[in-house]
């Protein structure tokens, strides 16, 4: 981890929680930092520690454009997130109960909440739901991209309210499956959905516990597919922090314990006491000791970036890798093969045979003569799929060998081993 990318952690952690941290001023190049803060989506969080702090001496024509775009930022989430309530609402006087995850429904855990940015916004929906959501979605405007038979959320676009997942499942299959001991989710959501009055109004959302599990899976999730992001990191801390009594810190350990990913966690949570202000006692269930690999976890951040999009192609041969080991623990490499075949033949057959509003973005003529629809899927199939086959469309996530993945996935995987994660 460089010296900039230290000093771009602090900051950014001053803006998000509103503590106050020793920041050596004295050497810093601040170009690199906004460089650093726009590459990890941090920007928000550095400019309102610098609107708010008389110490940090950075010069002006930096912290005013950066302090002025944040402004921005604030009216924009204020307003994504006033609609996205206003559509949860809706949701349940149309009867489909609706449950807000992550983003703005643990806002409220930083200084600003209207700093906590959400790209998309996560609402679970029981599975029974699903048809009447999607069809809900429509009618509000949504462009809809039905979840694929081994998917775990349908994909809705609006002009004006922009991404939101529903969720029917908290993740994908083979991640629920392989990487989270073969749980079928019940084990993480046991309590009872919380009700929420928020001055945009009422929403749902999963109950302490569940929530912080949740997160942390998700972060983890993310942290194994190409990077974390600082915001995660955030995101975790201040839940645990805020709700600590209201958490079954037990409970959380033992699944974290359970899945071992209890020395990644800790390592994280670590980071945030070493660089980002928070108390041990903030914290509570961390190991007594710092984990060696603290900064090891940081320098992977900082090479990445946001979500280890820096080089993100090379990264994921990493979680092909993790997943073959995993699953080559209770199978042969032989059924290993086909499991994975089996998986990517259903992703396959679900974009080959897309829902009909989505066959029409391409093929415009079905809106007007369904009859056409068999033509179309019949197109895809001679034109598209047996090239896409062709390419390696059903072994691109398939493993043969450790020694075949690139050096980027090799040295994550020395992470993953070093952190007891497989």
């Amino acid at each position: 981890m460089t010296r900039e990318f230290q000093r771009m952690l602090q900051l950014a952690a001053m803006g998000a929680t509103s503590h106050s941290i020793d920041v050596n001023c004295s050497d810093i190049d601040w170009k690199k930092i906004v460089d650093l803060a726009g590459k990890q989506k941090v920007t928000v969080y550095i400019a309102h520690a610098l609107k708010g702090s008389r110490v940090l001496s950075c010069p002006d024509e930096i912290r005013k454009p950066m302090i002025q775009r944040a402004r921005g930022i604030v009216v924009r989430n204020a307003i994504n997130r006033s609609d996205i309530i206003r559509l949860l609402e809706d949701m349940e006087a149309a009867g489909i109960h609706a449950v807000l995850l992550k983003g703005y429904a643990i806002a409220d855990c930083y200084a600003v909440p209207e700093f906590r940015t959400s790209s998309d916004a996560d609402i679970w929906i029981n599975p029974k739901d699903e048809d009447r959501a999607c069809e809900f979605m429509q009618k509000q405007g949504f462009s809809v991209e039905p979840r694929w038979k081994n998917g775990h959320h349908a994909v809705c676009h609006h002009p004006r309210l922009g991404c939101v997942e529903l969720h029917v499942i908290l993740y994908d299959e083979i991640v629920e499956e392989v990487w989270f001991g073969k749980m079928d989710g019940s084990e993480f959501v046991t309590e009872p959905h919380l009700s929420v009055d928020s001055k945009d109004g009422r929403y749902y959302t999963l109950g302490y516990t569940d929530h912080f599990i949740f997160l942390s899976l998700h972060m983890i999730k993310h942290f194994i597919i190409s990077g974390l992001t600082v915001q995660m990191m955030m995101d975790v801390a201040l839940y645990l922090k805020k709700h600590k009594s209201e958490i079954d810190v037990d409970r959380f350990w033992n699944t974290i314990n359970s899945l071992h990913y209890d020395k990644l966690l800790n390592s994280i949570l670590w980071a945030m006491v070493r660089y980002c202000g928070f108390n041990k006692d903030d914290l509570p269930g961390i190991c007594a000791k710092a984990p060696e690999h603290v900064d090891v976890i940081l320098s992977d951040l900082e090479e990445g970036g946001w979500m280890g999009y820096t080089d993100k192609e090379a990264r994921e041969e990493g979680w092909h890798e993790y997943n073959r080991q995993k699953l080559i623990k209770d199978k042969s490499d032989f059924r290993y093969f086909v499991y994975m075949v089996r998986w990517k033949w259903a992703q396959y057959m679900s974009a080959l045979f897309p829902s009909v509003n989505h066959l029409a973005k391409r093929y415009p003529y079905v809106q007007k003569h369904a009859w056409l629809i068999p033509y179309a899927w019949t197109h895809r199939l001679v034109f598209r799929g047996v090239n896409s086959v062709r390419h390696g469309i059903l072994t691109n996530q398939i493993v043969t060998d450790e020694n075949s993945i690139n050096e980027t996935a090799k040295t994550r995987i020395d992470l993953f081993r070093k952190l007891d994660m497989m």
